[in-house]
């Protein structure tokens, strides 16, 4: 997914495959880190999280969404490639902070 996002070369149209790396290995990093952080803040290593826990994450997980999907609103008028970048940066910041409420309230 992030390789086609990856914006193409003005002079020739085509997109360096370099570049597709670089994007396809950042989205695959963001989506580590999203899972690594859900898996945190439902406590997962410690057994099933209760009720409660699920329904605090789920609601953060609502308001990372709201916010990613703000940011793609607000760049509307840039590149897909860039706009979904900085869609996936918001996404991944809002699941951050997410975590570390879940850790100073737990």
């Amino acid at each position: 997914m992030g390789s086609q996002l990856a914006p193409a070369d003005p002079a020739t149209g085509a997109v360096p495959s370099k570049g597709r790396c670089n994007w396809a290995a950042g989205a695959a990093f963001a989506t580590v880190v999203n899972l690594g952080v859900l898996f945190q803040s439902l406590g997962l290593e410690h057994g099933l999280p209760t009720s409660d826990r699920i329904g605090g994450v789920g609601i953060g997980v609502m308001c990372a969404v709201l916010a990613a999907l703000l940011a793609y609103v607000v760049h509307g008028d840039e590149a897909r490639g860039p706009r979904w970048r900085k869609t996936g940066v918001v996404s991944t910041a809002a699941m951050a902070v997410l975590a570390v409420v879940v850790m100073v309230v737990a």
